[in-house]
C-alpha cells in the first residue's frame, strides 16, 4: 500500500509540509538539516519548531527565511492562509464560493471579492506541490487531500490507536501512540486565523483529544513505573492548575507525588481538589480520585480496615 507523506497542517496555524515525510519520520519529530520542498517565495516563512504559535511571522517581504530542523512552511499572506485553511477543513470536499467570500472578509465581502478570491487562489496553487491539487469545479473550488497527507488525519489515527491500547492496558503501545500524535501538534488548531473562518468545534475537539493523550501517556508512565514519575511532576503540576477541576490530572499528580515520596503534598493536592468540586460543582471526587487517595493514604487506611473488622458488632 502506498504510503504518502505529510504536505498539509492544520495542528497549530496552517502550514505545507516540505519535506516527503512518512508517518514514521513525522513519529520521530523535525529531522536535522534543511529540508526540500516547494520553491520558496514572498509567501512562505519557514518555522524553526513546533513552538509559539504566536510570534510574528519573519524578516523582509520578500525574504523567506530557513533554519535547522524544519518541515513545514508557514504561509505569509492572511488571505492564503484563511484560504488553505478553509479548505483544509472540507478536504477533498467542494467548498462553495460564497462559503471562501465568508472566510476571508465576514459578512463584507468586497465588490472585488470574486477578482480577489480568484488571485488568493492562484497564488495558493503556486505555493503546492502539484497545482493541479487545488481545481475550480462548477461551484467552488476544491483541494484534493490524500491519505497521510493531513496532520490532523494522522493524528487522529493514532488517537484512535491509543484509546485503544488503553482499553487494552497495553502501556507500552500507548505511549508509543500518544508520542506519535503529540509530536504532531504545534499549537491551538487553526490559531491566528479570523473568526469568521469558523471550525469552532473542529478545534475544541482536537484540543480535547490532545488533553486525552496527555491523560494516557501519563496513566502509562504510571503503570510502567521503573522511575517514570520524577520527571513528569512539572507537566503535572503545570496541567492541573491550567484544568483545576479536571480530575484525570490531579489523580496522577496525587500518585507520581506520591511514589516520589512527597505524601504530604499529594494529600494536598487532593484536599484542594475536592475543595474546587464541592464549592464549584457540588460534586465529590470520582472513584478513581478515592482509589488514589487511598494509596496515598497507604497503610493507614489497610490498619484502619483491619480495626473496624476486628470490632466487635454493636448488634
Amino acid at each position: 500500500m502506498r504510503r504518502y507523506g505529510l504536505r498539509f497542517g492544520l495542528l497549530g496555524p496552517p502550514v505545507l509540509y516540505t519535506a516527503d515525510m512518512t508517518e514514521a519520520a513525522a513519529q520521530a519529530g523535525p529531522r536535522p538539516g534543511p529540508q526540500p520542498g516547494p520553491q520558496a517565495g514572498p509567501e512562505f516563512v519557514a518555522d524553526a519548531e513546533p513552538a509559539s504559535h504566536d510570534r510574528p511571522e519573519a524578516a523582509a517581504p520578500c525574504e523567506t527565511v530557513r533554519r535547522a530542523r524544519v518541515p513545514y512552511e508557514t504561509v505569509r499572506s492572511p488571505k492564503v492562509r484563511a484560504l488553505l485553511a478553509a479548505l483544509l477543513l472540507e478536504a477533498g470536499r467542494t467548498v462553495p464560493v460564497d462559503s471562501l467570500k465568508e472566510a476571508l472578509w465576514g459578512g463584507a465581502p468586497p465588490a472585488s471579492a470574486q477578482a480577489s478570491l480568484h488571485n488568493h487562489v492562484t497564488r495558493l496553487r503556486r505555493l503546492l506541490d502539484d497545482p493541479r491539487r487545488l481545481r475550480a469545479v462548477a461551484s467552488g473550488y476544491q483541494l484534493r487531500v490524500e491519505q497521510g497527507e493531513l496532520d490532523v488525519h494522522v493524528f487522529e489515527r493514532h488517537v484512535a490507536a491509543a484509546r485503544g491500547a488503553h482499553a487494552a492496558r497495553n502501556w507500552e503501545r500507548v505511549l508509543r501512540e500518544c508520542a506519535a500524535a503529540l509530536a504532531l501538534w504545534r499549537g491551538d488548531p487553526l490559531s491566528g486565523l479570523p473568526a469568521e473562518l469558523g471550525g469552532y468545534a473542529f478545534a475544541r475537539r482536537l484540543r480535547e483529544a490532545r488533553l486525552l493523550l496527555l491523560e494516557w501517556r501519563h496513566d502509562a508512565e504510571l503503570a510502567l513505573g521503573e522511575g517514570r514519575f520524577e520527571h513528569r511532576l512539572p507537566e503535572l503540576t503545570a496541567l492541573a492548575a491550567e484544568h483545576p477541576l479536571r480530575e484525570s490530572f490531579h489523580r496522577q499528580l496525587m500518585l507520581a507525588l506520591h511514589r516520589t515520596g512527597r505524601q504530604a503534598e499529594a494529600l494536598a493536592v487532593h484536599r484542594d481538589l475536592r475543595t474546587r468540586l464541592v464549592e464549584d460543582l457540588g460534586v465529590e471526587p470520582g472513584p478513581a480520585v478515592r482509589e488514589a487517595h487511598v494509596e496515598v493514604l497507604g497503610p493507614t487506611t489497610d490498619a484502619l480496615a483491619v480495626t473496624s473488622s476486628a470490632l466487635p458488632s454493636s448488634a
